[in-house]
């Protein structure tokens, strides 16, 4: 076997592997933690995608192993073989259990499930262009992931909700991407049950096809945003849940000498029943002495129903510091406020987050998170309130 060959069938097979381990996608998240406190001041450097998020770059590789983990080899495969240089391969799994307890006969809910397996693949191409690629198979654990009533099996479930184009010429400078994707806006946090997620527009597998363009400076980036959601015509692999909306998303972003950055954002989307209109603002602060990483939120939100000549004005927000008192080790605590209708009393959502993670080895991750959520509104009590344990499993290739 000559040595084109056998790289042929390398590639193959890792292609083989990565693929195996799709098998129940989510969100391709990220961890804003990270930055900053990891000595990297843009999500980009770790990430191929502009914004952060999804597939590592050789960069995220070799932090997660020398600066995020207790130790250990970051590279794909733990170093056993490097992709051509033209190909990035990756996938993420997590094996979750959880305790879930939101009142009522059935509570609370016991649950074991592999809560995500994302395979990815990162082409380049010559002319500054590449090729992104995710996929993996719908969860069905928890959550109504029903598509027009079409899912049934587990073959049903599969979806591709990642996949795009771009244009980069370098690291810094202008940069163009058209596929499906979620328009940049927001903190991506891998737990996609956090407020400032759900109630924007970034609920789970409800990515649009999008087409965005900005600009990589060194210590600020823009990036502006048109999208859509996936035609009902288009086949199951290819669909969203979720609110369906059409329109635009704008994020600014301004760092401060790689300890805090300031950004401003806005995003509207016109549904079939509503339309929202969204303004928020976002603050990032590393403290170095204290080894704590101070990060917020918060979004006002107009929706407003043409059909009933009504609306209703709505607030979420996210409050969290991050403290990491030695390397592999890190320890959260935040609060959430979701207001459904500020002009009106009991449409208020509280919560309360604790998370630790530890990374005793590059590529593996332990998560511990508990929630307890203060529930007001027409059909709750004073001292409603909802709870959710979760421990999580996590291992990137």
């Amino acid at each position: 076997m000559n040595t084109l060959h056998r790289r042929i069938v390398r590639t193959l097979a890792a292609l083989v592997v990565t693929a195996v381990l799709g098998a129940a996608s989510r969100q391709a998240r990220a961890y804003p933690q990270f930055q900053f406190s990891s000595g990297t001041s843009q999500c980009s450097q770790c990430h191929y995608a502009p914004a952060g998020g999804g597939l590592i770059t050789d960069w995220g590789r070799s932090e997660a192993g020398d600066t995020i983990s207790r130790g250990g080899e970051g590279a794909f495969l733990h170093g056993a073989w490097s992709p051509p240089s033209w190909l990035a391969l990756g996938a993420d799994v997590r094996l979750a259990a959880l305790r879930n307890d939101v009142g009522g006969a059935q509570a609370p809910e016991y649950a074991a499930f592999p809560m995500q397996s994302d395979a990815y693949a990162h082409v380049a191409l010559p002319a500054h262009l590449s090729v992104y690629v995710q996929a993996g198979v719908r969860g069905d654990v928890g959550r109504d992931e029903s598509v027009n009533g079409r899912l049934s099996s587990v073959t049903d479930r599969f979806i591709s909700n990642e996949h795009y184009v771009m244009w980069r010429p370098s690291a810094s400078g202008p940069y163009l991407r058209a596929g499906r994707f979620f328009a940049p806006f927001g903190l991506r946090f891998v737990e996609h049950i956090f407020y400032v997620q759900r109630y924007t527009g970034y609920d789970l597998y409800n990515e649009t096809y999008t087409v965005s363009g900005g600009y990589m400076g060194g210590d600020w980036e823009l990036h502006v945003s048109l999208f859509t959601p996936p035609p009902e015509s288009f086949p199951l692999p290819l669909q969203s849940v979720g609110v369906r909306e059409s329109g635009g998303a704008a994020y600014g972003e301004k760092r401060f000498a790689d300890r805090a950055a300031v950004a401003l954002q806005a995003r509207l989307g016109v549904g079939g029943e509503a339309t929202r209109y969204q303004a928020g603002a976002i603050g990032k602060l590393w403290v170095d002495r204290a080894h704590l990483l101070f990060l917020g939120e918060a979004d006002f939100i107009r929706l407003q129903v043409p059909a009933a000549s009504a609306g209703e004005n709505q607030f979420v927000s996210y409050l969290g510091a991050t403290y990491f008192p030695v390397r592999g080790l890190m320890a959260g605590l935040a609060y959430e406020r979701f207001q459904e209708d500020l002009s009106l009393g009991r449409t208020a959502h509280d919560a309360l987050d604790v998370e630790l993670s530890l990374f005793p080895w590059a590529h593996f991750e332990l998560l511990a998170l508990g929630r307890f959520q203060f529930l007001h509104g027409a059909t709750t009590s004073d001292g409603d309130h909802a709870s959710l344990g979760m421990l999580q499993f996590h291992y990137y290739l």
